[in-house]
């Protein structure tokens, strides 16, 4: 098993990157928003509600995203307290749970602009053809970029929303150590740890966790 001190190094670099992950896909969304979504929402069309619904998922998603990996780089530093334990492993199986969820939202969104052309991007142009892309006074933004700026901002935060994923379950892993848990498939982790006294002579991390002060 980790040291102690192993085991709060990969603790804290599992932390960062969420937080590092978190505010890119925050970025990624608002600039979405406000170069491409805040001209299409449109309540009575089903293709924008759809794109408005996971942006706004994408957000949530980042917000938690930050907050589980706030929650590991704490806990690296205090790894007796049993509440922030709970915290991490709470917010890390949200984490995940939600970043798969954006992730085929986005998924969605691709598809669906492949599947209609784009015409819910255009909307709010007087022309519903993509076929007449041209800047015109009538439209309120640049109509020969929005539909490939869309799809590179899509594809960038699918990226990530999988990446934030991955790693969401790895600090689920360490929270799921850290407490103790009974795994599904035989003896809790404590018990192996008491047939193991190899791993008690190394200064084991959970028999270490739990008697310091």
């Amino acid at each position: 098993g980790l040291s102690v001190d192993d085991f709060r190094k990969v603790l804290m670099k599992t932390g960062l990157v969420l937080v590092v992950l978190g505010h890119v896909s925050f970025i990624i969304a608002a600039v979405l928003h406000g170069t491409v979504l805040r001209y299409v929402a449109a309540p009575r069309d089903a293709v924008a509600l759809q794109y408005c619904v996971v942006n706004i998922l994408s957000v949530t998603s980042a917000i938690v995203v930050i907050t589980s990996g706030i929650a590991a780089i704490v806990l690296s530093r205090y790894l007796p307290s049993t509440p922030l334990r709970w915290t991490m492993f709470s917010s890390s199986v949200a984490c995940a749970l939600l970043s798969l969820i954006c992730a085929l939202g986005l998924l969605a969104s691709i598809a669906v602009t492949f599947a209609t052309q784009g015409r819910a991007l255009l909307a709010a142009c007087t022309f519903g053809s993509p076929e007449l892309l041209a800047l015109t006074p009538d439209c309120p933004f640049d109509p020969t970029r929005i539909y490939s700026s869309s799809l590179c901002l899509w594809g960038i935060s699918l990226v990530f929303c999988v990446a934030e994923s991955v790693f969401a379950v790895r600090c689920t892993q360490l929270a799921h150590q850290l407490l103790e848990l009974r795994p599904w498939w035989g003896k809790s982790s404590h018990h192996m740890m008491q047939e193991s006294p190899e791993s008690m002579e190394g200064h084991d991390l959970l028999s270490c966790t739990s008697s310091c002060p």
